[in-house]
């Protein structure tokens, strides 16, 4: 009976070896994919993507980017893949410091490449503002993942969708008369401000302040000035000093956002006045119709996109007196 059992138990084994496979190095999942897909991109914006969903691959997991197609035609996409020139940085940059253009070069370096960099070793895409000068629309991608056990190849893992939203906010401002020679004032209520991108390329901001007509005062004849020490464009203007037209000031901003950091006191507001000589008001509006008021708008605004800008101040009940 022994020599039974011992047979027995030697079978079993033997079956249990021969049936045994080799051990599997590593594991390479088949459902890897991109959570966040669709991708929202918004043209002209700096815009990080969320890492690949490995699956519970074994790390390390390494990926490739195979192809980016038009969605809607299949093509390669021979735009995202043009090398453009942009700034990338190359340390870290202090805005209260490194005020000169040449302190900022010290921390930037311009390159030509595509408007998007791929990260191997998370799948996470980095579009850039170049995306600006690219067609908008929905983008499919293919990736290859690989890692000890081999690689897959993953055909239109995922799709991005470049759209145009405002490269701009707009903060609450307002407006108000003072009498000359004193602190004596009335409210006007808010100014109309208007934000046009003209082009894509630059970054430049024009500022034009208007009458309700939309006549320009004159900043290099004085008819736009700074009040005390309140902030106003020049505040903001870190790199290059404004320059002054018969209708607008004009500011190199260099880097985005725009203002690119608050100040301490006002925020992103802007103040001017235009003294009373350059003003008249609607009837009603001030205490009399006598020319002793000045207009005194302030407004607030934040540019997120490179490109060049126009933004138009619509002064309330007043017109420009020349």
């Amino acid at each position: 009976m022994k020599k039974l059992y011992k047979f027995f138990i030697a079978v079993v084994l033997c079956s249990g070896v021969i049936s045994c496979k080799k051990t599997v190095n590593g594991y390479l999942s088949s459902q890897i994919r991109y959570p966040d897909s669709p991708i929202q991109i918004q043209s002209g914006f700096v815009v990080q993507t969320d890492p690949v969903n490995s699956d519970g691959s074994s790390a390390p997991v390494t990926y490739e980017l195979l192809d980016i197609r038009n969605a809607a035609t299949h093509k390669h996409a021979d735009s995202l893949y043009r090398n453009q020139d942009r700034y990338i940085f190359i340390s870290q940059f202090n805005a209260n410091v490194d005020t000169t253009v040449a302190l900022l070069n010290t921390h930037r370096k311009l390159i030509s490449a595509p408007c998007f960099d791929f990260n191997v070793h998370t799948g996470a895409f980095t579009f850039y503002g170049t995306t600006a000068n690219v067609p908008l629309g929905t983008y499919e991608f293919d990736v290859k993942a690989s890692n000890q056990n081999g690689s897959k190849t993953f055909k239109n893992i995922g799709t991005f969708t470049i759209t145009k939203g405002l490269p701009y906010v707009l903060q609450a401002g307002g407006s108000a008369w003072f009498t000359d020679g004193t602190t004596t004032s009335g409210d006007t209520g808010n100014p109309v401000v208007d934000i046009q991108q003209l082009s894509t390329t630059g970054t430049q901001a024009i500022l034009k302040l208007v009458d309700k007509h939309g006549v320009a005062f004159n900043p290099s004849k004085g008819e736009i000035i700074a009040r005390g020490d309140r902030s106003n464009f020049e505040t903001y203007a870190k790199f290059h000093p404004l320059a002054a037209s018969d209708t607008s000031l004009t500011c190199n901003f260099e880097v985005t956002p725009f203002p690119f950091q608050p100040d301490p006191t006002y925020g992103f507001l802007i103040y001017y006045r235009i003294p009373s000589q350059f003003v008249k008001y609607d009837a009603g509006i001030t205490p009399t119709s006598a020319q002793i008021y000045s207009a005194n708008p302030r407004f607030a605004f934040q540019i997120l996109a490179e490109g060049t800008y126009l933004i138009t101040v619509h002064v309330p009940f007043v017109t420009r007196v020349p």
